[in-house]
């Protein structure tokens, strides 16, 4: 199989036909879908790597460096060699969990799959990757996300722990789900937010294209382009509301946009995308509501300061402990 056909398949551009053949010669042998899973490996670790090279050609030349281009295989002491040091190269920036602990396993133990890729974004930074069936997915700041190195034939299933989008590629017979630590979303084919970390109660899924179905163990909730799905904090209810779709998907191109949150919410959002504790010891400003728009570059005392020129409050920020106290002006 060429490599060629390898690539447009990691990077969405591959042909109905194409996959189709592809996917059948993964299937035909056992040694076919060892090699889709180093070829898979070696993708993911060009998308890892932060420099101007383009993946395609950094995907290239890996497979030519290891040997991999001709399907020779590794020995044991080489793919060790070769994953810690490709790893090491991007550690500062990424940190591989669970998901990758286990292709790692697999990988040099030879233990049957499934196999999961895992990251976490640091703050700060933003991800995109494409996913095996060629959709992508955006992911914002402190986010962790899991996904198979090949998807299941009845659905594709996914874990999020933070903020993604969507770009789903459409396959009704093989649904999408998008699985949250609080609610589920389904789809076939679709553009869509997800807002969802796991120490926060806030939830939001935002609909720009096609339809999603979110859901929990007793509640199914359908929603339609430029609806918002989110749960209140205050009444502890799911509430479905008009908005401008755009406006909650501007992190993706480079900035925050906070639409009438009270100061309590978006001291929360900021705290995931900075890393930051923020403890509140004026209650006074926890209701204050306020509508903005931060460039991502922005630091989180830049934002503050802009903030407090509507409200009365002070704060002070200690960058060691990465911990922002806002006090009352007495």
């Amino acid at each position: 199989m060429k490599e060629e056909i390898f690539i447009k398949y990691f990077d969405g551009s591959i042909l109905p036909s194409e996959e189709a053949e592809l996917l059948d010669w993964i299937d035909s042998e056992e040694e076919n879908k060892k090699l889709y899973l180093e070829y898979r490996k070696v993708w993911d670790i060009c998308l890892l790597h932060r420099d101007a090279v383009e993946p395609t050609i950094r995907f290239s030349q890996l497979l030519k460096s290891y040997n991999l281009k001709k399907g020779k295989n590794l020995s044991r002491s080489s793919k060790r060699y070769f994953v810690i040091r490709e790893f090491a190269k991007t550690a500062a920036v990424f940190l591989i969990a669970l998901g990758c602990c286990w292709f790692f396993y697999s990988y040099l133990y030879k233990i049957n799959p499934p196999q999961y890729n895992s990251i976490e974004v640091p703050s700060g930074q933003r991800v995109k990757l494409t996913l095996p069936d060629g959709s992508s997915v955006w992911l914002n700041a402190q986010s962790k996300f899991t996904y198979p190195a090949v998807f299941d034939k009845q659905e594709r299933n996914v874990k999020l722990d933070g903020e993604g989008f969507f770009e789903i590629a459409h396959n009704p017979k093989q649904p999408f789900k998008v699985h949250t630590p609080t609610y589920t979303v389904e789809v076939t084919g679709t553009r869509f937010d997800v807002y969802a970390y796991g120490n926060s109660s806030a939830f939001e899924t935002t609909l720009i294209e096609g339809s999603v179905i979110v859901s929990d163990s007793i509640r199914h909730y359908s929603m339609e382009p430029g609806q918002q799905l989110l749960f209140n904090q205050i009444n502890q209810r799911m509430e479905l509301r008009k908005v401008n779709p755009n406006d909650y998907i501007s992190w993706k191109d480079g900035y925050y946009f906070f639409n009438d949150i009270t100061f309590e919410e978006m001291s929360k959002r900021l705290g995931h995308y900075y890393n930051t504790r923020i403890i509140i010891n004026d209650p006074t400003v926890l209701t204050y509501r306020g509508t903005g728009k931060f460039r991502q570059y922005e630091s989180i005392t830049q934002i503050m300061d802009v903030v407090k020129s509507d409200m009365p409050f002070k704060y002070k920020y200690d960058k060691d402990t990465n911990e922002l106290v806002i006090e009352k002006i007495k």
